[in-house]
């Protein structure tokens, strides 16, 4: 549940409208193959999921789908899915006009609907921070949308048509999923529109056939018009291909850049050496709302799309143990977590990820069923200081630690903390996160 003094403070927002004026490159040099790759790599990854999104199983175009039951080894649908909340996901298509939003109101429970445009940026939140948990009714509308709404309903402006709505609400372990769910369940979507939504009409194969991921980027520039938010950049692009038909030697160009390119969004979040402080990758300033960052939009896209604006939540890495070596699902660690936990108003959790040669990351299969630990982990082994010490291992260990135990995979890992609303010190970078120790 959301920490009682977390709502303190907190006021409703009453318009929630992004900003949908052009933003223009200031570049006048010829792009290179490498910018435009960062450019269009999650306007690809966001068809690839939309495609998947919009079909019967998630939901349909522009319809709800409550998944009301926590992620976990099987779930494969996005990278890096969190074993904190349930989600309610919306594929949303607003050529036609604008799709009604209701969102329901609690003052204790956290949750937070955010809309993502096709570039991956969260332009608009609804939910206990952005609204101190009060809900109502909500339009969101395309780039030329020039209608007028009732005065009771707020506007949220995409600057492209195609936006991906979803919902998280937290559950305070398994005693506490059919609570959260009634809360779920209070989300609605309503197409106003009678005109049948667009669906994607490119096939999404692959984007090692650089055919495809050109068609695929193109058709999803031409369903925004109207120059808004990052659309505005898209004819810089032009000459390599991207809004148009390209030829045989710029096909080939990208035919032997793509394993370069995605070499780079693998290895961007470890190489940023100034970021890393005790093995833990700190973000960096722009995570889900990145503004003209199209490394890091790109970066994201490939291993966390969907990841929170800093204000809503921080994403933390580990890639090392304390005296620099890489983690490994080999070696066994502790992580001592201090008393009073991590700087978060809402909720933090630690989560343990199986890491695939593609750079996707996905829960851990194990015998416990466990895939995190956090703040509202239950019988949990203290220590007399208040601290307490995550294991994390393959096997389970022997006595009271077992309690304590997050099980690792075989292969190469990732962990990640997430702390939701963070507090001050987190956002100033006034805490260091502690660092893991190798104990095996």
């Amino acid at each position: 549940m959301l920490r009682r003094t977390a709502l303190l403070g907190l006021t409703s927002v009453p318009f929630l409208f992004a900003s949908g004026c052009a933003v223009r490159s200031r570049s006048t040099s010829p792009p290179s193959i490498e910018e435009a790759f960062v450019y269009i790599f999650p306007l690809y990854e966001f068809a690839r999921t939309a495609v998947a999104r919009s079909g019967p199983k998630g939901g349909g175009i522009n319809r709800i789908a409550h998944r009301a039951t926590l992620a976990d080894h099987t779930s494969r649908q996005i990278t890096a899915p969190n074993n904190d909340t349930i989600y309610s996901s919306c594929q949303m298509e607003l050529s036609g006009g604008p799709v009604e939003v209701v969102a329901p109101t609690d003052l204790q429970r956290y949750f937070s609907i955010a809309f993502m445009d096709a570039f991956t940026d969260n332009f608009a939140y609804i939910g206990t921070r952005a609204t101190g948990g009060r809900g109502g009714r909500f339009w969101v509308v395309g780039p030329m949308w020039t209608g007028v709404a009732p005065s009771d309903v707020t506007v949220l402006r995409s600057s492209t048509n195609d936006v991906w709505m979803l919902a998280r609400v937290l559950v305070d372990g398994p005693d506490d999923l059919a609570a959260a769910r009634a809360l779920q369940e209070r989300i609605e979507v309503r197409p106003l529109s009678t005109e049948p939504p667009r669906r994607f009409e490119t096939p999404v194969t692959s984007m090692d056939d650089p055919s495809n991921l050109l068609a695929v980027v193109s058709e999803v520039l031409k369903r925004s018009p109207g120059g808004l938010g990052q659309t505005a950049r898209a004819s810089r692009f032009a000459s390599l291909g991207i809004g148009g038909i390209p030829g045989a030697e710029t096909l080939e160009a990208w035919r032997a850049y793509i394993p370069e390119g995605m070499k780079r969004l693998r290895s961007r979040s470890v190489s940023a050496e100034n970021r890393i402080v005790d093995g833990w990758v700190y973000p960096e300033k722009g995570v889900g709302e990145f503004g003209g960052n199209d490394a890091l939009r790109a970066s994201v896209a490939l291993g966390g799309l969907a990841a929170l604006g800093e204000r809503e939540a921080m994403y933390f890495q580990a890639v090392a143990d304390r005296a620099g070596q890489a983690l490994s699902g080999e070696r066994a660690y502790r992580w001592r977590v201090p008393k009073g936990g991590i700087p978060a108003r809402a909720f933090w959790s630690l989560t343990m990820y199986q890491l695939e040669p593609d750079g996707r990351s996905f829960l851990v299969e194990n015998e416990i069923d466990r895939f995190a630990i956090g703040d509202r982990t239950k019988g949990l082994l203290i220590n007399s200081d208040g601290s307490f010490d995550i294991i994390i291992r393959q096997t389970r260990p022997e006595g009271e630690l077992a309690a304590n135990w997050l099980p690792s995979p075989r292969g190469s890992l990732r962990l990640s903390l997430r702390a939701y609303l963070p507090g001050e010190e987190l956002l100033e970078g006034r805490w260091s996160i502690p660092p893991l120790e190798s104990i095996a």
